[in-house]
C-alpha cells in the first residue's frame, strides 16, 4: 500500500519538528515545511527538488528549505528508516547572531538570509564529511528513541543543529559567490556539478590522468572545469588530487609492515623517488623519516 501525505495542514510550517519514519512505500508532494534535513539511516529515499532528482542513500542527508518545491518517494522491499528534522528560520537567525561575528564573514549576504532564501543551495551530503552529518550519526539512536517515547526534543537540540548547519554553509556561500555568473540558478547548477566532481575525486583520487574525463562527465570543457573548480574551492583539481594522495600516503606510512615503494605504488606513483620528492615537497619531511619515527 502506498502511503501519501499531501499538504497536510496539521503539520506546522516554519517551526521546529522532528519525525522518524520506517516505511516501504511513501509519497509526499510537499516535503519541505521549514529548513529541512532529510537524513536516511537505512535504505534510500528519492526526492525531486525544483526539478532536480536526488537519491538520498543510507548515511546521507538532503538539505532544502520552504522555497524548495518537489516531492519524496519511498519504494522499497526492505524498510527504509529516515529522520526528518525541521529547523525554524527564527532559530537559524538567533543562532547566527550568537555565533557569527559579521566582521569575520567577508560576504554581502548574511548566512541566515542565505539559508532561508530561494538562493539556498539544495544538495545531498554524506554524513561522515560534515559537522551536521557527524552530529546526526552520533545522535541518531537517541533521536529515534526520543521519537518512540514521544519525548519532545529540547530547544537546545535545534540550537546545536543550527550551529552545525551554519558552520557547514559558510564555505558553501563563499563558493557560490566565487562563481561569477549572473543568474543564481546557474550558479547553483555549476556548484552542484563541481561538488559532483569533487565527490568523484574523493573516491577515485588514486586513478591517474583522469581530470579531463571528470570534466567531460559533468559537462564542462577541461579549461572551464579547471577555472571554475579553482574559483569555487580555491585550489586546482590536480592540486586537490595530490593533497588527497599525500594525506592517504601519510596514513599508509604509519603501518609498520609497509615500505616507501609500496606506498608510492599504492598512491599511483611510478617509483619511490618521484613519490619521495612529492611527499617531501608537500609535508617538508621525507617518507622514510615518517617510517623511522613511527617504528622507533
Amino acid at each position: 500500500m502506498l502511503i501519501t501525505h499531501e499538504n497536510n495542514p496539521i503539520l506546522p510550517r516554519n517551526s521546529c519538528l522532528t519525525n522518524v519514519s520506517l516505511l516501504n512505500e511513501f509519497y509526499n508532494s510537499d516535503p519541505f515545511r521549514s529548513f529541512s534535513i532529510k537524513y536516511v539511516s537505512e535504505g534510500k529515499e528519492v526526492y525531486v527538488v525544483n526539478g532536480k532528482r536526488y537519491e538520498v542513500k543510507s548515511k546521507h542527508y538532503l538539505l532544502a528549505n520552504t522555497h524548495s518545491e518537489g516531492s519524496v518517494l519511498v519504494d522499497s522491499k526492505a524498510l527504509v528508516k529516515g529522520i526528518c528534522i525541521d529547523v525554524s528560520p527564527s532559530i537559524i537567525t538567533e543562532v547566527t547572531c550568537g555565533v557569527i561575528d559579521p566582521g569575520l564573514l567577508d560576504t554581502t549576504i548574511k548566512i541566515d538570509t542565505f539559508l532561508n532564501s530561494s538562493s539556498f543551495f539544495e544538495n545531498v551530503y554524506p554524513s561522515g564529511r560534515t559537522c551536521l552529518g557527524i552530529f546526526l550519526e552520533k545522535y541518531e539512536n537517541e533521536i529515534i528513541t526520543s521519537h518512540q517515547d514521544n519525548t519532545t526534543l529540547s530547544r537546545e537540540f535545534y540550537f546545536q543543529i543550527a550551529e552545525r548547519i551554519i558552520k557547514d554553509h559558510i564555505p558553501v556561500l563563499k563558493q557560490l559567490q566565487n562563481i561569477k555568473v549572473v543568474k543564481p540558478e546557474t550558479r547553483k547548477l555549476i556548484l552542484y556539478k563541481l561538488m559532483c566532481a569533487k565527490e568523484i575525486m574523493d573516491t577515485g583520487f588514486l586513478k591517474t590522468n583522469y581530470v579531463g574525463e571528470i570534466a567531460k562527465e559533468i559537462g564542462f570543457s577541461e579549461y572551464h572545469f579547471f577555472r571554475l573548480f579553482k574559483c569555487a574551492f580555491g585550489i586546482s583539481p590536480n592540486k586537490y588530487i595530490i593533497n588527497k594522495r599525500m594525506n592517504y600516503a601519510m596514513e599508509l606510512l604509519k603501518n609498520k609492515d609497509i615500505t616507501v615503494l609500496d606506498v608510492a605504488l599504492l598512491c599511483a606513483f611510478n617509483d619511490g623517488f618521484s613519490f619521495s620528492k612529492a611527499f617531501k615537497k608537500h609535508f617538508g619531511i621525507s617518507p622514510s623519516q615518517i617510517i623511522t619515527k613511527n617504528h622507533s
